[in-house]
C-alpha cells in the first residue's frame, strides 16, 4: 500500500482484499463472535490499523515493538470485537 506500485488506480488487488475482509468480518458478526456493526466501517478502521502497524514497523524498526501478533490480536479485539484469544503457559 505504500509503494509507488500500489498508488496506481487499475490495481484491483486492493478491491478484492477489501471485499474479503469485509466478508471475513460479516461472517464473524453473523456467527455471534462479533458484535453486529456495520461490517465496511469495520473493516476500514482494521485495514488503517494493519497498515499503520506495518508502516510504523518498517519506518521505526528500532522502537520496542510488542509481538505483532499479539498486536493484532488486540486489533481484533478492539475494532472488530472478537473475544480475546486465550494463551497456553
Amino acid at each position: 500500500h505504500e509503494s509507488k506500485v500500489n498508488r496506481r488506480y487499475d490495481t484491483k488487488f486492493k478491491e478484492v482484499l477489501g471485499e474479503r475482509i469485509t466478508a471475513a468480518v460479516r461472517r464473524c458478526m453473523d456467527a455471534g463472535l462479533a458484535p453486529n456493526d456495520d461490517a465496511v466501517t469495520v473493516t476500514v478502521d482494521l485495514r488503517t490499523a494493519m497498515l499503520g502497524l506495518l508502516s510504523s514497523r518498517i519506518n521505526e524498526p528500532d522502537l520496542p515493538w510488542p509481538p505483532a501478533v499479539e498486536q493484532i490480536d488486540r486489533f481484533l479485539v478492539k475494532l472488530v470485537g472478537l473475544a480475546p484469544t486465550v494463551t497456553e503457559q
